[in-house]
């Protein structure tokens, strides 16, 4: 039974109103985690002319991922050209999006079942959910997942309409902003076959095979690791009946919710979960012929394929709140059909006390994303035996310059059995820089428990006992080195130019702490290389470290008189500090020094790194 107009606007603002109410207040929130990389030091999100590269460029942050979500960054250029890097901005963006999936949801249930309250109940439900949390406040994070789930539902919506094009552009919208909505054309099958008693209408849906096929021909040119199933292990997949059932139980009593999840299931529970999940099917042939339950219990399922590992994600937690934003829609309506079934008015006291319930939640929730302290401490609580909110606390302070903090958080993240060998190395970076040695040789000796066969820390170690005066032990990483390497001198040469290009790679992207520790790096082992030097003198120009980056100019320029590169770069520097006529007489010099490397036929390293 259809409302009047009047009702159906009543119900829209109360949608409108109740997620502005809620999520208002992460309008006032910063920039967290990867939103850094991927957002303020994106030097590809500074231009709408990149646009077009976004289609053929994976989603990165320090590396590879194996995702490819061209439209989710085109949405963050447009947001950086109209709000700079006013984090406000992009958070009304995000807010926008969840609130139109929240009003295409409740168009789509209302759609399907024709059931007002229901649609209204099951879209409250979805709004205010607390799993919706994340999805809503991580923009680096979430995104993707917004936009995806906005164009699969408007989708849904032109397809059941009978709107073909529509519906196709749509879905090709959802697809290249996240992976998910490529599993939509099976809800189109199910609302044909099920809701509708039709049959498969394969004319339709030959357009969808070649809007995916298109997708991933684009996607397989950008991502390194193009074939996502390559990861597929049947090991893995033992643990999804244990991940189908924590999501289930975070949306019905979403108490235990977290930002990072340390899953180590015992046996016996997953033997419990796998039982479970063998009566799935039995449970779905039971519901076949009840249209709500066996919709919502598919829709549930369907969209958690993705991510109960049966193809490992690129994650630090197997399980993410936001993984579960496309599965809560089937889950919310469910619930929102339980409740309808309460008499009279008792609809309407359920459903507020619920609301409530979650209100509150998403208060305290949406508090830990308000900025990193907040973010990396509810990590550290969340997860204690995890490294990674340790070390994400530690790298904030340090980067705050409050030294005592970082080294404790450093700490802590280097006693975890989860740290890396790399992580590690990079903590023995602070600590040896911050004249910390017996810290960072505890962090070194960890990262040659974790990784012996790793070179670089025997050669590390050498340096760091010929700093403390130990030429015992010195001499004793030294010997293994040489047992490993053979000719030292050629290994040292080459792996300080890696080091070098490695940090150039990450002053691009602009994330200058794994630059300066790969630059410190290549220092250590040679503290005259003149490449290494001006680049550290580049990074220290862009960190606003004008003094620092004197320096390591000038040392290059000791060593390399006619370097073009570092009088380039010195000739920046002065312009940069406002210092004119320093800049004109530099400026000279730069070209008596190009003028010279080009007569030599060796141009050298003349790029302007700002």
């Amino acid at each position: 039974m259809t409302d009047s107009p009047k009702q159906f606007l009543w119900r829209l603002g109360l949608l409108i109103l109740v997620v502005a109410a809620v999520y208002g207040s992460t309008l006032n929130h910063g920039f967290v985690w990867d939103d850094n990389d991927v957002i303020v030091r994106n030097p590809l999100l500074e231009n709408l002319a990149t646009i077009p590269r976004f289609f053929l460029s994976e989603d990165t942050i320090e590396g590879s991922t194996g995702y490819y979500r061209p439209l989710t960054y085109v949405s963050f250029a447009l947001d950086r050209a109209f709000w700079g890097v006013n984090p406000a901005g992009f958070h009304l963006t995000n807010l926008i999006l969840h609130l139109a999936v929240v009003l295409l949801l409740y168009g789509v249930i209302r759609a399907l079942f024709d059931r007002e309250r229901l649609a209204l109940v099951a879209a409250l439900i979805f709004a205010l959910h607390p799993l919706t949390v994340e999805t809503v406040n991580f923009l680096s994070g979430g995104r993707n997942t917004l936009l995806s789930a906005a164009f699969a539902l408007l989708s849904l919506l032109c397809y059941m309409g009978n709107k073909q094009l529509p519906a196709l552009l749509c879905f090709t919208l959802a697809i290249f902003s996240k992976e998910f909505p490529l599993l939509m054309p099976v809800i189109f099958l199910l609302y044909d076959c099920r809701l509708q008693g039709r049959k498969i209408r394969c004319r339709i849906f030959l357009p969808y095979l070649f809007v995916i096929a298109f997708y991933l021909t684009l996607r397989s040119l950008a991502v390194q690791s193009a074939n996502f199933l390559s990861g597929l292990n049947l090991t893995h997949a033992l643990t999804s009946p244990y991940l189908v059932a924590r999501y289930a139980l975070n949306m019905i009593l979403p108490l235990r919710l977290q930002v990072i999840y340390d899953i180590h299931p015992r046996l016996p529970l997953l033997i419990l979960c796998m039982v479970g999940a063998a009566l799935l099917p039995a449970a779905i042939y039971l519901l076949r012929r009840r249209r709500l339950p066996f919709f919502s219990l598919c829709w549930f399922l369907l969209f958690l394929l993705p991510v109960i590992n049966i193809i490992p994600l690129n994650s630090t937690s197997l399980v993410a709140d936001r993984y579960g934003y496309f599965s809560l829609m089937g889950f919310a309506f469910c619930l929102a059909a339980v409740i309808c079934r309460v008499k009279g008015r008792m609809v309407t006291i359920v459903t507020a006390l619920l609301l409530l319930f979650y209100g509150v939640m998403d208060f305290k929730r949406n508090e830990i994303w308000r900025d990193e302290a907040t973010l990396f401490t509810a990590m550290t609580e969340e997860a204690p035996k995890k490294c990674i909110g340790f070390r994400n606390l530690g790298l904030y302070y340090y980067r705050k310059g409050d030294i005592a903090r970082a080294v404790y958080n450093l700490e802590a993240a280097d006693t975890k059995a989860d740290n890396s060998a790399n992580y590690l190395i990079g903590d023995a970076y602070i600590f040896w820089k911050e004249k910390m040695p017996d810290k960072a040789e505890k962090s070194l000796l960890r990262a040659l428990d974790a990784a012996p066969g790793n070179p670089e820390l025997y050669l590390l170690l050498t340096m760091l006992y010929e700093q403390k005066g130990d030429s015992v032990r010195a001499g004793r990483y030294g010997d293994l080195l040489k047992g490993m390497v053979g000719d030292i001198d050629k290994v040292l040469k080459e792996r300080s130019v890696e080091l070098c290009r490695l940090g150039e790679t990450y002053i691009t992207k602009r994330q200058y702490m794994n630059a300066e520790i790969y630059l410190w790096q290549a220092l250590q082992i040679n503290s005259g290389y003149v490449p290494a030097l001006i680049d550290m003198g580049s990074l220290r120009a862009e960190t606003g470290e004008f003094a620092d980056a004197f320096r390591y100019l000038t040392r290059a320029l000791l060593l390399e008189p006619l370097n073009p590169s570092a009088h380039s770069n010195l000739l920046q520097l002065f312009r940069m500090q406002g210092k004119g006529a320093e800049a004109e007489a530099e400026a000279i010099r730069f070209r008596e020094a190009r003028a010279v490397s080009v007569n030599k036929g060796a141009p050298g390293r003349g790029d302007n790194r700002y």
